[in-house]
């Protein structure tokens, strides 16, 4: 009888212990940003397996238990009941805890996905209806980081009386430390206070639950993860792809295609996300592949910009600046805040028109009426390259 009580205590124990482990477990699964690693690191697949196994081995000691119950199958299989528990409440707290660590983002001149896009006063034909600067993958947290190159960023875009900045991602080197959050918020006070800006999450911001420190630092209660902004015959579409085209849900693909089909031709229309379409690269030998054209991006989401005429598309995600055109649609890749900066890129794009990856800086567009005007800054203010395109 008492054995009884002592194998049903013990079935009980494994069960909640094994249930509680397998929610956290898919809790953990679902995060943002994480089957995106997947398509680029098979070694942090091949981590989450190993997780994925610490989570089923109880189970296996669970089996054996009740093929031959005695003390030592009892014993190994508290042991390792435990230990699965222990690991993944220790897993759940942290992060947990870690984003939710206060953040102090006051003294920014914030603007939000709710406002209208700000143009400028005097905009007319011979001058921009908007004056906007862009700028991507700062990477605040990493020791391989150029802090000087991304200060003199802030510094040069505030001196310049922007209409609105535009930060593209990889605001963290680890999105789940919300006080690398608060090192970003510091250093935007001090060096870029006035200028209204905007910040869209690239693949770092989301690692490992790191959504919350992102939102509660430069999001509001009920922004979206994609969206639109709009002011006269100026739209802005924003995008969800942080990784590649697996954040790019059938959902949100319906929902690029309808604010394209409600926007008139003739108006002009630039999109933008994290993660880029076309660009080229460097081989990983983590992931064994080129970091250039993405095969799944360019075929689910070009055919959807050159249908409906889009201008230009803007992204980081790579470390460099590049210009490429595709059918009639010209790509900027702006990755160059501050993170270091791409080498060895023995994969050129067929779409590349140029390419820059010795200069950290930022873009720079005068919007008119039929043209946009790309410049692209060096961080001391030196001009890069300049680029005029035909919109509408």
């Amino acid at each position: 009888m008492n054995n009884e009580k002592t194998n049903k205590k013990t079935c009980i124990f494994f069960g909640v212990s094994f249930i509680i482990s397998v929610l956290i477990f898919i809790w953990f699964t679902f995060r943002p940003g994480l089957f995106g690693t997947f398509h680029w690191h098979y070694a942090i697949f091949g981590a989450y397996m190993g997780l994925l196994a610490t989570v089923l081995l109880p189970l296996i000691f669970f089996i054996i238990y009740l093929i031959k119950s005695n003390k030592v199958t009892k014993l190994l299989l508290k042991i390792f009941t435990i230990f699965t528990l222990v690991l993944w409440v220790l897993v759940f707290i942290g992060l947990s805890v870690l984003p939710r660590l206060p953040v102090d983002n006051s003294g920014i001149n914030f603007l939000t996905q709710k406002d209208e896009l700000p143009v400028s006063k005097n905009g007319g034909k011979d001058q921009p209806i908007a004056h906007y600067a862009f700028a991507s993958d700062p990477h605040w947290g990493s020791s391989n980081s150029n802090a000087e190159a991304r200060t003199n960023i802030l510094k040069n875009i505030e001196s310049r009386d922007y209409d609105a900045c535009f930060f593209l991602g990889d605001i963290s080197e680890v999105g789940m430390v919300a006080p690398i959050y608060q090192d970003a918020v510091d250093d935007i006070k001090a060096n870029m206070p006035t200028t209204p800006l905007l910040v869209i999450p690239g693949n770092h911001d989301g690692i490992v639950n790191g959504f919350p420190a992102f939102r509660k630092t430069f999001m509001e209660r009920g922004d979206k993860l994609y969206f639109r902004m709009d002011s006269g015959k100026l739209h802005l579409i924003f995008l969800y792809m942080i990784w590649d085209d697996v954040e790019f849900s059938k959902r949100q693909e319906k929902w690029l295609v309808k604010q394209l089909e409600e926007i008139p031709q003739n108006e002009t229309v630039i999109v933008i996300s994290h993660c880029y379409v076309t660009g080229s690269g460097y081989y990983d030998e983590a992931a064994k592949r080129n970091w250039g054209d993405i095969p799944g991006v360019i075929k689910r989401v070009t055919p959807i910009l050159e249908k409906y005429n889009v201008d230009l598309y803007l992204s980081g995600h790579n470390h460099f600046f590049e210009m490429l055109e595709k059918g009639d649609v010209d790509y900027l890749i702006l990755g160059a805040m501050g993170g270091k900066l791409d080498e060895n890129l023995i994969y050129q794009s067929p779409y590349s028109k140029w390419l820059n990856n010795e200069d950290f800086g930022w873009a720079d567009l005068e919007i008119y009426d039929d043209n946009i005007l790309i410049t692209v800054y060096k961080d001391d203010g030196s001009v890069l390259r300049r680029r005029r395109i035909k919109t509408n």
